[in-house]
């Protein structure tokens, strides 16, 4: 089944959105701004792929990824649960 990618102007937005999507039984998931950027990585590289053109992953990528991993393992990186995020668009969280 395809899937539809919603970008919300702001917090009030994404909760009301989130809100319908639930109450229409819709399955749905909140992305961080690094999950949505990794996300259009693995989309980018697949589209290639599909294309069977020699696409190489660019080095600026490994750099922002590396950055990443580095600050994850310095323990700079923020993580949440599903419980959290779900509170926090609800409103019910921080």
């Amino acid at each position: 089944m395809d899937s539809i990618i919603v970008n919300p102007k702001n917090e009030k937005e994404l909760k009301f959105i989130s809100e319908l999507l639930e109450k229409l039984g819709v399955s749905n998931e909140v992305f961080s701004f690094n999950k949505k950027e990794d996300f259009e990585l693995l989309l980018n590289s697949f589209e290639a792929q599909q294309k069977d053109e020699g696409y190489e992953i660019p080095e600026e990528y490994y750099q922002v990824l590396d950055g990443r991993r580095a600050e994850y393992l310095k323990g700079n990186s923020k993580t949440s649960s599903w419980e959290e995020v779900k509170a926090r668009v609800s409103g019910k969280g921080e």
